[in-house]
């Protein structure tokens, strides 16, 4: 029972064990799935961060405490002269493009994460991987993990470039302005001041800023101007309010304010109307003087009904350089002389006025004959006849636009001009007077090596050129180039590497308007490449005289090639005739020869059948009988079999000399082949046979053959058998030559032909005669072109020269000539079995 119930057990806990097991691995799938979600939405999170980062317009950027980059958006990386985003993370700020402030950034990103406080919105500079410098207003703040640890640093930045250059505008027009510029806080203190405050009211900057500028006040004006203050406290803006400052020299000055505030700081202009106040008693009783001066200032003035806008009043020039009368011009309304580009200009100008302020702008207006011309408008309301109007005054600065747009035109130019340079592959400079560099054009800064600005600026004139060319430059080029306006010729210029370059170059001095040199410029070519090639054609003029002085020989080398050429002509028709010698001879000696055999059987059987008749006695026709007498039966009988053999005799000799021709008009094959050489050397002596037998003069030549076993050897077999045939023959003339120079000399000629195998890959053949020899100084000659030993008309002296090219230049062999005067010649041949 209880084996049955441990049993029973076991079997429950398999059961629970299973289903664990089950649940397990549905956990597990489940887990990994929702871990491929999760970090396919991490990766997607990270992907729309990006894409949200790289449209920010700041640029963007984090590090860590090692401040080395862990990522940026595309701004960054695209100021840093980078690919991509990816690209800057490991770097530090010390190998980027802005590595001149690096250590400015390290300090600022160290104070972050040492005092764990932001560093929020101050300007700093950075340069851009173009050359430019810019203006950031930068912010940075501590990275921390989610235990508080500072892991890095976060920083972006804005571009305020354009910004700063207009603040710096605005401070040179602070500084500029004859009228007093002021900021001041709300508790009565200025914060800043022009210089104008200071000329005006006699302090400096610093006892300016130190004292209530309501202590300055005249007591009689301090009640207004606190009324005044409280106004601006409540957004409301100031105009024309005027008070009594008090000056260091202890007088007072009037001044007429013009205010408003902006967050919490008053912004205000001065200006200085003491003489004003003085004057204006007398400017009321100069009314009429000043109405002259109305009639006759340059610039028009106009006064428009503030409701109307129609013309109240107007001056002459107002007319005048509208083209109209003065009784026309009242009948006009504005649109009528403004043109219509500049309606929404009017709009605004009519806003601005109607609203208290003071119009400046510029337009353009339409004279009476239609024509336009550029105005400068001044406009501001003004009482007139106890009624708003609008004070407006009207300057023609068509000559200023003129000259601006000729100033934009010049800069226009200047920039084309400045992009020409930058592509021509022509060296361009620019230095100062003192040899300092000032501009390299592209093709030069490549050559330098160099990538900004500041390393332009460290080049000097001195160090762009060689020792040599150096001397040229100051003590030549440059005086020449001062005292003429340019300088023209050969130096040298040396790269990034220090190799020197040959140039052509161009100095020239400007000068200012007062006829002193401001500035040098050259244009520098690069000439090396004209050097090479003149210095190349002067040693093709050295080479052409050599060759000149070569042309005898050479034209000997061209004749004899030509002789060589008209040789092997020879020799491949003489082949070619051969050839087709020896085939037409085979044909019809193939047709005898094949045919032998049948004529002698039927010869045979005739001559049974006459022997049949005659002993049967069937002969003994009288008429038959006679004609047997008349023919000589019986002697024919004996000669045909004699006649069939001799047939046979001269058609197997006729083969034998096709055979031998056959094989010697190879001479007209190209083809290198393996061939047997004794068959060449007897075909060979079977042509030259006819000059081998006795002749009348001389017994017949004995040929000797003392051939050896040879391989078959590759070579131009023509070839080859043209050098047997041009040895034997030479053979033959000596021997001939010295039976009738010297008959005793010579009893029995001879040519003794040997064959042999000198090693493994190389022959030999020896053909020598028994003739009168030769001297060393003709054994010297033997294989020159032209050389012969023969009368005028027996030999072109181009055999044994043509001999010892074939062995010597297409076979690679050797050919040797041993002679001793009175005993014979030996030449012998060596060529290799294989190649």
């Amino acid at each position: 029972m209880y084996a049955e119930a441990l049993e029973q057990e076991i079997i429950l806990l398999r059961q629970e064990n299973a289903q664990l097991q089950e649940k397990l691995v549905t956990f597990a799938q489940e887990s990994s799935a929702t871990i491929t979600r999760l970090e396919q939405e991490l990766q997607e999170s990270r992907h729309f961060l990006q894409v949200v980062l790289n449209t920010l317009p700041q640029g963007i950027f984090w590090k860590d405490r090692n401040l080395q980059f862990l990522g940026c958006n595309e701004r960054l990386a695209k100021d840093a002269g980078l690919k991509s985003s990816a690209d800057i993370v490991g770097k530090s700020d010390f190998e980027l493009s802005w590595h001149e402030f690096a250590e400015n950034y390290r300090q600022d990103d160290l104070e972050v994460i040492s005092s764990n406080t932001s560093k929020l919105d101050y300007q700093e500079k950075l340069n851009r991987e173009d050359g430019n410098t810019i203006w950031l207003k930068t912010s940075k703040i501590p990275l921390s993990n989610s235990d508080g640890e500072i892991i890095g640093v976060f920083g972006f930045y804005e571009d305020i470039t354009n910004h700063k250059v207009a603040e710096d505008e605005r401070d040179r027009f602070f500084d500029m302005s004859v009228d007093i510029l002021c900021v001041a806080s709300l508790d009565g203190y200025f914060q800043r001041i022009n210089l104008a405050g200071e000329t005006i009211l006699g302090y400096c900057q610093a006892e300016l800023l130190s004292i209530s500028f309501i202590d300055l006040v005249h007591p009689e004006d301090q009640a207004s101007t606190l009324a005044e203050m409280e106004k601006l406290s409540q957004g409301v803006r100031v105009f024309r309010f005027e008070n009594r400052y008090l000056c260091k020299d202890n007088s007072y000055r009037w001044l007429s304010w013009t205010s408003a505030i902006h967050n919490h700081y008053i912004y205000a202009v001065g200006r200085d109307i003491t003489e004003n106040k003085i004057a204006e008693a007398a400017l009321r009783q100069q009314e009429a003087q000043y109405r002259s001066i109305f009639e006759t200032v340059n610039d028009g003035i106009c006064v428009l009904d503030l409701e109307t806008c129609k013309m109240a009043t107007v001056n002459p020039a107002f007319c005048q350089m509208h083209g109209y009368s003065q009784a026309e011009i009242f009948n006009l309304i504005p649109t009528d002389y403004i043109h219509p580009d500049c309606f929404q200009l009017f709009g605004e100008f009519l806003k601005t006025v109607n609203a208290g302020g003071v119009f400046h702008g510029e337009g353009i207006d339409i004279r009476k004959d239609g024509s336009y011309f550029d105005v400068e408008v001044t406009g501001k309301l003004f009482d007139y006849n106890g009624k708003p109007h609008i004070l407006t005054l009207i300057r023609d600065i068509s000559e200023q636009q003129a000259a601006l747009r000729e100033r934009q035109q010049a800069a226009a130019e200047q920039a084309r001009l400045l992009a020409i340079l930058e592509v021509t592959p022509d060296f361009i400079g620019i230095a100062d007077c003192s040899g300092n560099t000032l501009y390299y054009n592209q093709a030069w800064r490549q050559l330098k090596g160099i990538n900004n600005v500041e390393e332009i600026k460290q080049q000097t004139i001195s160090n762009n050129h060689p020792d040599w060319a150096r001397e040229i430059i100051f003590n030549q080029a440059l005086p020449e180039a001062i005292n003429k306006g340019i300088w023209r010729g050969e130096t040298a210029i040396l790269d990034k590497n220090g190799q020197e370059i040959s140039v052509y170059q161009v100095i020239l001095a400007h000068q200012s308007p007062n006829g002193e040199v401001e500035y040098l410029s050259t244009i520098v070519r690069d000439i090396t490449e004209q050097k090479a090639a003149l210095l190349q054609r002067q040693q093709m003029e050295a080479e052409l005289i050599q060759k000149n002085q070569d042309l005898e020989q050479t034209l000997q080398e061209l004749q004899s090639t030509q002789s060589h050429m008209i040789q092997a002509e020879k020799m491949s028709s003489l082949g070619q005739l051969v050839a087709g010698v020896a085939h037409e001879i085979n044909n019809p000696v193939n047709f005898i020869h094949g045919n032998i055999s049948h004529l002698e059987e039927h010869i045979r059987d005739l001559l049974n059948l006459i022997n049949i008749y005659q002993q049967k006695n069937l002969v003994n026709d009288p008429e038959l009988y006679n004609f047997i007498t008349e023919i000589d039966l019986e002697y024919i009988q004996d000669d045909l079999p004699r006649i069939l053999q001799s047939i046979q005799i001269g058609t197997k000799r006729i083969r034998q000399i096709v055979l031998s021709l056959r094989t010697f008009s190879r001479m007209d094959e190209a083809e290198f082949k393996a061939v047997d050489i004794h068959e060449g050397i007897d075909s060979t002596l079977m042509i030259l046979q006819h000059r081998l037998k006795e002749q009348s003069e001389r017994p017949a030549i004995q040929v000797i053959r003392n051939y050896n076993y040879l391989p078959l050897v590759e070579c131009y077999a023509g070839q080859l058998n043209q050098v047997f045939m041009n040895i034997l023959a030479n053979a033959i003339d000596a021997l001939e030559e010295a039976m009738v120079r010297k008959p005793s000399v010579v009893i029995n000629p001879q040519i003794c032909i040997k064959t042999e195998v000198l090693n493994n890959n190389s022959i030999s053949i020896c053909i020598a005669d028994n003739g009168i020899g030769m001297s060393a100084e003709t054994q010297q000659k033997i294989f020159n072109p032209f050389f012969t030993t023969k009368p005028v008309g027996k030999g072109t002296g181009m055999g044994m020269s043509i001999s010892y090219q074939i062995i010597a230049e297409k076979h690679g062999g050797k050919l040797e000539c041993n002679s001793t005067p009175g005993k014979g010649t030996e030449f012998i041949i060596e060529i290799p079995v294989r190649h």
